[in-house]
């Protein structure tokens, strides 16, 4: 018997003047050592993705943390510059995702950023720059790696 297959939202970066669609690789790794599932990349695209077909597919979904934050006009709110770096790609392709995987009652995980995507899908709102805030931790990853 094969392993079930989780799709993994990508993320949209630009490496030497250059497009990629990238996921970190602590996910992945997480999910296939841990899991034991194989896993689908699925690019990060802004139209043209077909969100049944790929959940026709898969078994699960996986939305992954990514230094990238939700866009504030998804829930509601004005964005300032404080709030990015943003990435409309990877929203238009998360959000969707999680909404039809939900609505089919598939096993989902939300990580970091995939937690802001699930509470957003969900019709939530988010609190920017929580590391700013009186009695609140920084979880950022620190300067420097």
């Amino acid at each position: 018997m094969s392993r079930p297959f989780v799709a993994i939202p990508a993320d949209i970066r630009e490496f030497d003047a250059t497009t990629w669609h990238p996921v970190q690789t602590q996910y992945v790794k997480a999910v296939v050592k841990v899991v034991n599932v194989s896993t689908f990349l699925i690019p990060a695209l802004e139209t043209g993705n077909d969100t049944d077909a790929i959940l026709d597919r898969v078994d699960g979904l996986l939305v992954s943390g990514s230094a990238t934050n939700v866009h504030p006009s998804l829930y509601g709110a004005e964005a300032r510059d404080s709030d990015g770096p943003f990435d409309p790609a990877r929203d238009a392709t998360a959000l969707p995702l999680i909404r039809r995987a939900l609505e089919r009652g598939m096993p989902l995980l939300a990580i970091c950023r995939g937690l802001q995507e699930l509470n957003v899908a969900l019709g939530g709102t988010l609190e920017t720059e929580i590391q700013d805030m009186p009695g609140r931790w920084d979880h950022r990853r620190p300067e420097g790696g």
